[in-house]
């Protein structure tokens, strides 16, 4: 009998890149694109299309709906130039990207498993070297910084 396939495979995923085990391949390229724009950079598709295309094809139209896909999960934000043409703007910093997803993960894994998994993550930290569990700490800490300023720019627009 074929092994079945579960929601948790897709986080196995033998890549290095976190962002490959969360986003399509396209989506990725798209939003590396986006993201070394900066996070005032906007594009249009056009603009993206053009860049993907130095280094391999690519069609505008998928390149069109891969960026309305994005902006449907909350990474980009789009405007309408004219009835045809959209700006789209960063919404999410890379490092707000991975924090959020990583939050969710953990909020389902606890909803899912409840005490066992909660006990596995006191099983993988106390494994941790000191040094490294203090790195650890300092990153909790901005990453709940970070929840806050993504909160209060969600405010604002």
């Amino acid at each position: 009998m074929p092994r079945r396939w579960t929601p948790y495979d897709r986080m196995s995923r033998p890549q290095s890149n976190s962002l490959h085990k969360l986003l399509g391949e396209l989506e990725v390229e798209v939003m590396e694109l986006m993201w070394l724009r900066g996070e005032a950079g906007e594009a249009t598709v056009r603009d993206i299309t053009t860049e993907i295309r130095k280094s391999r094809p690519a069609a505008y139209t998928t390149v069109m709906t891969v960026m309305v896909h994005l902006a449907e999960k909350g990474l980009l934000r789009r405007t309408a130039i004219d009835k045809k043409t959209h700006m789209y703007h960063v919404a999410l910093t890379k490092e707000e990207f991975l924090v959020r997803c990583s939050q969710h993960m953990v909020d389902t894994l606890v909803a899912d498993f409840g005490d066992l998994v909660l006990a596995q993550f006191l099983e993988a930290v106390e494994q941790v070297e000191p040094k490294h569990l203090e790195r650890l700490h300092k990153l909790l800490e901005e990453a709940k910084g970070q929840g806050v300023e993504t909160a209060e720019r969600e405010e604002r627009g």
